[in-house]
């Protein structure tokens, strides 16, 4: 084991204003850095964007080492994400919105019923 994998990696990740301090393994997995985060922000990993230095890691990063990944002491790391409340609550608006729609071309289909009233001076008597 070389002198740069047995010290620790201290970096910082931000997420919505709040900045989440690191120090971890460098031969620690990006997959342990995502569950970490899941457990600060509740935002899954399939769901978590983590950016730095021009460089972005998406999804799984079960085999990719923080130092392979291109982590330095110091890095300054972005993190983009929504939780899953977060999704289930716009789901459910847009579930709300298309039963709205649903029903207005429902609505516009159905012929409409005219009643038309005859004023006193239009009667023949």
């Amino acid at each position: 084991m070389t002198e740069s994998s047995s010290s620790s990696l201290s970096f910082s990740v931000s997420f919505r204003g709040t900045t989440h301090d690191f120090s971890l393994l460098p031969d620690s997995t990006l997959a342990e850095l995502q569950a970490r985060l899941e457990e600060l922000t509740e935002v899954p990993p399939s769901l978590q964007k983590i950016l730095w230095k021009g460089k972005k890691v998406m999804g799984n990063g079960e085999d990719i080492t923080l130092v392979e990944a291109g982590l330095k002491n110091g890095t300054k790391v972005q993190m983009l994400g929504s939780t899953a409340k977060e999704l289930s609550g716009i789901k459910a608006v847009e579930n709300e919105n298309q039963r709205i729609e649903r029903i207005m071309r429902e609505r516009a289909l159905k012929p409409s019923a005219k009643v038309f009233l005859a004023l006193p001076h239009q009667l023949d008597f």
